[in-house]
C-alpha cells in the first residue's frame, strides 16, 4: 500500500468567489500535488457565493462537487472538515463565530476583522468554545520559503543583535482611483488592517516579538471624489463627492518588547508598483534584506572581514531551504504565489488533522488587530501609544 493510499482525505467548503476565494481554491487543488508532508488530501467539497450564477460557473471550473448561495447551510454538514472563509471582511466575524459554533475548524483570510467590536465578539466566542486550536488567519507572507529562513536566521544569531527592522507595503491603487464609493469607511474596507497588516505581522514573525508602543501617521492621501461614472452627456460637476476613510498611507515607528526599533510604511501611491512588500533587518554582525518583487531571493551581509568586502550576498531559494521538498529541486527554480498559497494549506490541513494550534491563529491574529486599531488611535491622538 502506498502512502498515498494511506492519506486521509479533509472535506472543505470555501465561502467567496472572488479573488481570494479563487487564490484559495487553486492551492486547496496543489498542495496534495506540492506538498508531500500533508496528512490529509483536501477534498473541494462546497463553493458557496450569494451570487447563484457566479458560484454554478465557478464551482465547476474551480472542480467543486457542489455549492450553495447560504452559507447556513455548511453548517449543518456533519461531512464539512474546514471551513475557508473568503469573503470581504466586514463580512468574517458572523461567518466564523456561526462556523466555530458549529464545530468546524475554521480558516479565514486577514483581515479577521475590520473593527475592535466584531473582533471582541468573535473572540468571546472563540474562548467560551475553547476553539482557538481549531482556527488559522491567512497571513500567507509568512509562507515564502525566504521569509520562514529570515526568521530562523535571526534566531540563529546570524547577523548578531537585531537592533532595527524595517517593513514595506505598497501599491498603486490612488492613481486608478476615480470615485469613492458610497458607505466604503475604513471598518468596511478594512483600510490599513486589510494590506498594510501583513507588515504588522511579518515584523513580529519573523523577529519572534510583539509591540510594546508605537506613533504613528495613517490617513487618506485622495481628495473628495465623485460617488459614480458620469452617465453619458451628464455634468461631472453634478455628481455629489465623497471623502475617502481609506488609510492609503501610513508611516508606523514602534519599539518591540524586546527593545528593537521597527519602522513600518504602506502607500498606496507608489505609482511604479503593482504589489511591492519587503523587509530590512539590521544587526550588530549583518543584515538580511527580501522583496517580494524577487520572492526566491533572500540577501544576507554577515560581518565581512574588511571594509573592501562590504556588500549582499544572494541566496537562492531550493531543496536546503523551508519547504523545500515541496518545489522544484534545483535552487532558483522560483516559488510563486500559487506555491506560497499551497504552503499555507499544507498547513493548515496538518493542524486540522494533527490538533497542533496553527499560526497565527484567531487569538494571534486578534494581537494584529489590536495593533493596527493602535495605529489608529495614535493617528487620532497625535502621540505615542501603547498597545495593550
Amino acid at each position: 500500500m502506498t502512502n498515498a493510499e494511506n492519506r486521509k482525505t479533509v472535506n472543505i467548503a470555501l465561502i467567496g468567489t472572488g479573488f481570494m476565494g479563487k487564490e484559495h481554491a487553486k492551492a486547496w487543488s496543489l498542495s496534495p500535488v506540492s506538498c508531500p508532508d500533508i496528512l490529509a488530501t483536501p477534498v473541494k467539497k462546497i463553493l458557496c457565493d450569494n451570487d447563484e450564477a457566479r458560484v454554478v460557473e465557478r464551482a465547476k471550473l474551480w472542480g467543486f462537487e457542489e455549492y450553495t448561495t447560504d452559507y447556513h447551510e455548511i453548517l449543518e454538514r456533519d461531512d464539512i472538515d474546514i471551513i475557508d472563509i473568503c469573503t470581504p471582511a466586514f463580512l468574517h466575524a458572523d461567518m466564523a463565530i456561526d462556523a466555530i459554533k458549529a464545530g468546524k475548524f475554521v480558516f479565514c483570510e486577514k483581515p479577521m476583522v475590520t473593527t475592535m467590536e466584531d473582533g471582541q465578539r468573535l473572540m468571546q466566542v472563540v474562548r467560551k468554545y475553547n476553539a482557538n486550536g481549531r482556527t488559522a488567519v491567512g497571513f500567507n507572507k509568512r509562507r515564502w520559503p525566504a521569509v520562514q529562513y529570515a526568521r530562523k536566521l535571526v534566531k540563529e544569531g546570524a547577523i548578531g543583535r537585531i537592533l532595527l527592522y524595517n517593513g514595506r507595503y505598497c501599491q498603486n491603487g490612488v492613481m486608478f482611483r476615480k470615485v469613492n464609493l458610497p458607505n466604503r469607511k475604513w471598518w468596511k474596507t478594512g483600510g490599513f488592517a486589510d494590506s498594510g497588516s501583513h507588515i504588522v505581522d511579518m515584523c513580529r514573525y519573523i523577529l519572534d516579538d510583539q509591540y510594546d508602543s508605537l506613533v504613528a501617521r495613517a490617513y487618506p492621501l485622495v481628495d473628495d471624489l465623485p460617488v459614480r461614472a458620469p452617465a453619458e452627456g451628464e455634468d461631472p460637476a453634478a455628481i455629489p463627492t465623497a471623502k475617502s476613510e481609506c488609510e492609503d498611507f501610513s508611516l508606523v515607528i514602534a519599539n518591540m518588547k524586546s527593545g528593537i526599533t521597527a519602522s513600518l510604511y504602506s502607500s498606496s501611491a507608489y505609482g511604479g508598483s503593482g504589489e511591492d512588500i519587503s523587509f530590512e533587518i539590521h544587526g550588530t554582525d549583518g543584515s538580511i534584506r527580501w522583496s517580494g518583487a524577487n520572492p526566491s531571493v533572500l540577501q544576507i551581509c554577515e560581518q565581512p572581514r574588511t571594509r573592501a568586502e562590504v556588500g549582499f550576498k544572494s541566496i537562492l531559494m531550493g531543496p536546503a531551504h523551508p519547504y523545500g521538498n515541496s518545489i522544484p529541486p534545483m535552487p532558483g527554480f522560483g516559488v510563486g504565489v500559487v506555491d506560497q498559497m499551497s504552503f499555507q494549506v499544507l498547513e493548515v490541513v496538518n493542524a486540522c488533522v494533527s490538533g497542533e494550534t496553527y499560526n497565527p491563529s484567531f487569538e494571534d491574529a486578534w494581537e494584529i488587530v489590536k495593533v493596527c486599531d493602535k495605529i489608529r488611535q495614535s493617528e487620532q491622538k497625535k502621540e505615542w501609544v501603547s498597545v495593550d
